[in-house]
């Protein structure tokens, strides 16, 4: 005890987070000799104090009495022998109302840490005066736990655990000084870096990693580094260096941020699945995908990938096969797709099935499958027949329903009729973000003239009416209308951009200036050493809540570049729209390192990610989603306190992997190739070149290819392969005789997303 009470001392000294508790007793369902449930809660984390149950096949627990009813925030978790033998699965639960419950993010699986943080999130109010280990996979089907350390609720949660492994990441402290995207930057693109030790004026270069000459020369100013005009055509990795700092290598590439993510992303969103990804038991409040409630936004984000850039989709690798349901209300409505579509598709037809399967009426939901209805054209070659008449009845006949089929978590929706004004701004939760049914009330009125029903003006007016209403009563100023929707403010800007996009000539009046006011904003809150933009004009850089959990925000900064894309396209001031730019790759830049603690958003970026060194302080185990295991999870972003620059604060608040903050990222993916992608035509000859520019550019040293629909006169659109004109060239070429006077369209991406070229 006293070398315990020494190091929780020493610990206590150096952080902020508040003591734990000191249980008054323990028992469990069985002991070994000299073993017994007592010293697991005596304060000793060393293999000599342990408890260790009777070999058994069926769950042991271990139950511990807190001696007074408080609320707690969480537990670290010592178990096993020396570095091996932890306890494999495991639940914490709580004695609440005369019986045990379980706490939904405290069911830890496929554990292989012998020190383990565990946090509780908001899902239940954990006050008791009892915990219990339930116990259902150890080694050998014995438990070994070493120790229990509990923790009260506070403002500071849970601390990290010494020793908790998964991976190790990186201590603060070898975090180089110069702060910029560690993977690399996008040839041809702003390249900014942050050093916020160094004075302005203050001289940088960059060299080759491995040494060499300086290739670039530049100046800071306002701790800030540009060096966006250096766009080598080499692969070598190169390193900024400033008054002895050196930062990591990074490379500099064509798409280097779509070429290292786009895989991922996708990996992200097979792992993620409910029932059928790489964690296979039910999970509370979730459908599609785990922990996604009903504001995942999937369709939302998944379908705008498919559109904007088909090619980069359709020549992955395809790891998704379909699995018929073990349950017929989960999924199964819908006919299974062809083996041969695309993971993407597979996934658009997952959440759609899911949805419709499930009886889902929440209008987030129903929202979605406005997404698969517009896409059907292009879905179609993959889709049976029978899923768009089930969907488009489904959506249809539901769409104005305002009811719910039940009661949905953290729900604030006031009703659910999609084609009622929404006069309600929701909280930092981020599930009821301003504007969110405008554009699925766009898409369904494009069905609707489609399928040639007499009520498709409808869906038009009521994304009229929503978009008339924001212009006249949203204030940009107040946080809550932009960055206080964390990771859905995405919906708001892209909704709006896209009504003046598509339909400049019936917008209401005022929707241009509307978007040009919201970027006058964010360019002011960008002011800053990081080109990052701040909740609000004075100190606040980051949403924050009273809870531990309130709030991470990775989804925020990673989905903000799809509103900036989408606002670029609709505004003319040639100022505005470059320094949009600039902000769109810093936000990226961000999550991937430019930030006050220099740490890429996930924890395995390490990993999982080319080019990165240093990955997020820590991941969660367990939680609703599960996550801890899936691929290209977004762990944690730095909290207001980091801000304007304060590593030393470390790992504080809260971190937890969730689909929204994955699907934030998706879709500025979607945008950027949308705003990437060039397409022209030119005659030569009897012959006319297409000629594609677009972010499919991944492998520098093989001819990859693309397709491009065309259409000659008033034919049918057909398939054109353009392949590239060099290994490591950004454009693609393909050729098609047409005759003189006869007129040629060409398009790459799909609908509200695609770019057309015409030629007469």
């Amino acid at each position: 005890m006293k070398t315990f009470h020494i190091l929780l001392a020493l610990f206590l000294v150096q952080t902020a987070f508040a003591a734990p508790l000191q249980p008054v007793a323990a028992k469990a369902s069985s002991c070994m000799d000299n073993c017994p449930a007592s010293k697991a809660i005596d304060g000793d984390t060393s293999d000599a104090s342990r408890w260790i149950s009777k070999k058994s096949d069926q769950p042991a627990w271990l139950e511990i009495d807190l001696g007074k009813t408080q609320k707690l925030a969480g537990v670290h978790v010592y178990s096993g022998y020396k570095q091996e033998t932890p306890l494999e699965s495991f639940t914490i639960q709580f004695w609440s109302d005369g019986k045990w419950q379980d706490i939904p993010s405290a069911k830890i699986e496929n554990n292989k840490a012998v020190a383990l943080a565990v946090a509780f999130d908001d899902t239940v109010d954990v006050t008791t005066d009892r915990l219990r280990l339930w116990i259902t996979r150890t080694h050998q089907g014995i438990a070994r736990v070493k120790e229990v350390v509990i923790w009260p609720a506070g403002a500071d949660g849970v601390p990290a655990v010494r020793g908790e492994k998964k991976a190790t990441a990186t201590p603060q402290a070898d975090i180089p000084l110069i702060y910029l995207n560690q993977s690399g930057f996008n040839l041809g693109k702003p390249k900014r870096f942050t050093a916020p030790t160094l004075p302005d004026g203050t001289k940088f270069t960059v060299r080759p990693a491995k040494g060499g000459d300086a290739l670039f020369e530049g100046t800071l100013k306002n701790h800030i580094g540009d060096f966006s005009a250096f766009n080598p055509t080499d692969e070598q990795e190169y390193v900024v260096e400033a008054a002895g700092l050196r930062s990591v290598p990074f490379r500099i590439g064509s798409w280097w941020l779509e070429r290292v993510t786009y895989q991922n992303a996708v990996n992200f969103m097979i792992d993620a699945r409910h029932y059928v990804g790489n964690y296979r038991a039910p999970c509370k409040g979730s459908y599609g995908w785990r922990d996604d409630h009903h504001f995942g936004w999937e369709l939302h984000t998944l379908v705008p990938q498919w559109l904007s850039n088909p090619s980069a989709y359709e020549r992955m690798p395809r790891q998704i096969k379909y699995e018929k349901p073990r349950d017929p209300k989960l999924w199964g409505t819908l006919e299974p797709y062809a083996d041969n579509a695309p993971d993407i598709v597979k996934l658009i037809h997952w959440g759609a099935d899911v949805i419709v399967t499930q009886g889902l009426l929440h209008e987030h939901l129903k929202a979605q499958l406005a997404y698969f209805l517009y896409a059907w054209p292009w879905l179609k070659p993959y889709l049976p027949a029978q899923n768009y008449q089930i969907v488009r009845d489904y959506a249809f006949t539901h769409w104005s329903d305002p009811r719910a089929d039940r009661n949905y978590p953290y729900d604030e929706s006031p009703e659910h009729d999609l084609l009622a004004l929404k006069t309600k701004i929701g909280t930092t939760k981020g599930a009821y973000p301003p504007g969110f049914s405008i554009e699925p009330n766009l898409l369904m009125y494009e069905v609707a003239k489609r399928e040639k029903r007499p009520d498709a003006e409808q869906y038009f007016q009521a994304a009229y009416k929503q978009a008339a209403w924001m212009i006249a009563n949203l204030d940009w100023n107040d946080p809550l209308t932009t960055k206080g929707q964390r990771m859905s403010e995405f919906l708001t800007v892209t909704g709006l951009a896209h009504f003046l996009r598509q339909y400049p000539d019936r917008a209401p009046v005022g929707l241009a200036d509307k978007i040009s006011d919201w970027a006058k904003v964010v360019i002011r809150r960008s002011a800053n050493l990081w080109d990052f933009r701040k909740l609000d004009d004075g100190a606040k850089w980051t949403p924050m809540g009273e809870k531990p959990t309130m709030w991470n925000e990775p989804g925020n900064v990673l989905g903000l570049p799809a509103a900036l894309l989408a606002a670029r396209e609709v505004l003319t001031d040639p100022a505005t729209n470059a320094r949009l730019e600039q902000l769109v790759y810093s936000h990226f830049d961000n999550g991937f390192g430019r930030n006050p603690v220099g740490r890429h958003f996930s924890f395995d970026a390490p990993r999982e990610i080319e080019g990165v060194e240093h990955g997020w302080f820590k991941f969660l185990p367990g939680g609703i989603g599960q996550l801890a295991d899936a691929r290209f999870v977004m762990d944690g972003s730095p909290k207001d306190a980091h801000y304007p620059y304060h590593p030393e604060k470390g790992d504080i608040g809260w971190t937890e992997g969730w689909v929204q903050f994955n699907v934030a990222f998706n879709i500025s993916l979607a945008y950027l190739a949308f705003a990437e992608t060039e397409l022209s035509l030119r005659r030569e000859g009897d012959e006319v070149v297409v000629r594609l520019r677009a972010p499919l550019n991944f492998d520098y040293h093989k001819v990859e290819s693309g397709t491009v629909q065309v259409r000659i006169g008033k034919g049918d659109w057909q398939p054109l392969t353009v392949t590239e004109e060099s290994p490591n060239s950004q454009f693609l070429t393909g050729r098609l005789k047409v005759a003189a006077g006869i007129a040629l369209e060409a398009s790459y991406g799909f609908g509200y997303l695609s770019r057309r070229a015409t030629l007469k």
